[in-house]
C-alpha cells in the first residue's frame, strides 16, 4: 500500500528541506497541511503537487 500521509518530519525529508522551511511554505499558503489531533500531516498528493509546480532548471542557465 502506498503511503498516504506524512508527518511534518517525513514531509520535510521527502522535500529535501528543513521542518522550518516546511512551516514557512504552510504559513504562506504554498503547501496545504492537515491537522490530526495535535499533529500536522501532509498528503502524498499535496507533496506531489508542490513538487510539480516548482520551476524546472534550464540546461545552460547556471545554478
Amino acid at each position: 500500500m502506498t503511503k498516504l500521509l506524512y508527518t511534518r518530519k517525513q514531509a520535510a525529508t521527502a522535500l529535501a528541506m528543513s521542518e522550518r522551511q516546511l512551516d514557512v511554505l504552510v504559513a504562506r499558503g504554498d503547501l496545504a497541511a492537515l491537522r490530526d489531533g495535535r499533529l500536522i500531516k501532509f498528503t502524498a498528493d499535496e507533496l506531489q503537487r508542490y513538487i510539480k509546480q516548482l520551476p524546472a532548471h534550464e540546461p545552460g542557465a547556471g545554478i
